[in-house]
């Protein structure tokens, strides 16, 4: 195995600081290394810094014009910064360059859904017939179609093929959904309130007054529109963005065991090092004195005692909405990393573990765990912002609620374009018509 597909595993198990040094190094000695400047752009894109991972993905293209992966990632960092009339000349020149990458289709949709006309659409059919086409790129072309279909109002249609791609993106990554809904269905609500933790070491005192917000909830409730007032703010505040760390610190501990072909539920038990899992999250997160981290992973409801045995003073914003019209957002998006988004009944069956340990925490932790309704928040947006920074020990300004200070902020969530608008007040109608679904 080379150097850089070494220096891949590592980031793909979430050693970042240490992959981010490694390739440095490489680059330091020679700085036209493509492998390696590729990686340095994927490496920035995780970490939340859009300038260095488009300086590396730029010098990429010049060096060797023209490569669509580049390209995509290129098209995805302007269109998380805002900066969506860039993003649509990347996205039309890879579709000259090559009219069958579905992704760049989609990044078009996505920055625009007057973009799907009689004429793309029948482009978008022609390609879904194609054997090339992989059946992720297949769930996207139905997406859009979905999304056409819902345009003008034809709702079986649209949940036709809203269906059949959230059925296609499930099954383009099999193996990983499985796993996935295996922990969620079955470790998380067995386990969530009786992990046993080893005793801490020396070394937390160093991470213990560590300044870590946590935005935590359902998807599609509000969260992305909390995380910019915070990270806008001039609080110092570094976001994370879905970040995962905390996930991928367990992970490395239980994994093997939980999917174990010998794993037995009656013998097992959820048995965490902190000592181990602290030295995995700091290969994830840089820690300073100068900044307070915000994580938006909305998983870490699960994870909020773990958190706080480690991290005492951490604060988690609980984002939430209609639990309804949380079914319908969610599936009629696509959440191609999250198993259980792919189903209706999956969803809800989420929705009902989500509630119940939420539910555990707020009563056992009330003094870090603040709700934020998402309806009241747009309704009495000023307010309900202070009310948050105030939660956190942080000083407010009702200038952050300016949306032209969005114009950099860096969003990888469905939500890029929503936050960058204007603040509507909460629709009480939007979904009812899909109410029959649930």
């Amino acid at each position: 195995m080379n150097e850089f597909k070494i220096i891949q595993e590592s980031i793909k198990k979430g050693d970042f600081q240490n992959s981010l040094k490694n390739l440095e190094s490489i680059y330091n000695k020679n700085n036209n290394n493509l492998d390696c400047i590729f990686l340095l752009g994927n490496i920035y894109y995780k970490l939340n810094e859009p300038k260095n991972s488009l300086f590396y993905y730029k010098k990429y293209n010049q060096l060797n014009p023209n490569n669509i992966l580049v390209l995509l990632n290129i098209g995805m960092i302007f269109q998380n910064l805002g900066k969506f009339d860039d993003a649509k000349k990347i996205y039309s020149k890879i579709i000259n360059i090559n009219p069958n990458v579905v992704r760049a289709y989609y990044g078009l949709f996505s920055l625009d859904e007057n973009y799907v006309n009689e004429d793309v659409l029948k482009k978008l059919i022609f390609l879904n017939s194609k054997k090339e086409i992989s059946l992720f790129d297949k769930s996207l072309i139905n997406l859009i179609i979905s999304k056409y279909y819902k345009k003008i109002n034809n709702i079986t249609k649209e949940i036709e093929y809203l269906n059949q791609s959230h059925k296609q993106s499930y099954d383009s990554n099999l193996n990983y959904n499985r796993q996935s809904d295996f922990y969620y269905n079955e470790i998380i609500p067995k386990f969530f309130n009786k992990i046993k933790f080893t005793e801490k070491n020396d070394e937390f005192n160093k991470y213990t007054k560590s300044n870590i917000i946590f935005i935590i909830g359902l998807p599609r409730s509000g969260s992305t529109f909390v995380e910019s007032l915070l990270a806008q703010s001039s609080n110092n505040i570094k976001s994370v963005g879905e970040f995962h760390a905390v996930n991928m610190s367990i992970f490395d501990q239980i994994a093997e065991k939980i999917y174990s072909p010998n794993f037995d539920f009656n013998s097992f038990e959820f048995e965490l090092d902190l000592g181990l899992f602290l030295n995995s999250l700091k290969k994830k997160y840089t820690f300073s004195n100068n900044h307070i981290i915000l994580d938006k992973s909305l998983e870490n409801f699960f994870n909020i005692e773990l958190i706080l045995k480690i991290f005492p003073n951490a604060k988690f914003l609980h984002t939430f909405r209609n639990y309804d019209d949380s079914v319908i957002a969610i599936y009629q998006s696509m959440l191609s990393e999250l198993s259980w988004s792919h189903n209706i009944e999956s969803i809800k069956k989420y929705i009902n573990t989500y509630k119940n340990v939420i539910g555990f925490f707020k009563t056992k932790y009330p003094k870090n765990i603040i709700d934020i309704d998402i309806q009241q928040l747009t309704n009495s947006t000023e307010l309900e912002a202070e009310k948050i920074f105030k939660f956190c020990n942080l000083i407010w300004n009702n200038k952050y609620l300016n949306f032209s200070n969005k114009k950099n902020f860096f969003s990888k969530t469905l939500s890029f374009k929503q936050i960058r608008s204007k603040i509507d007040k909460y629709d009480d109608n939007k979904y009812k018509k899909y109410y029959n679904l649930i």
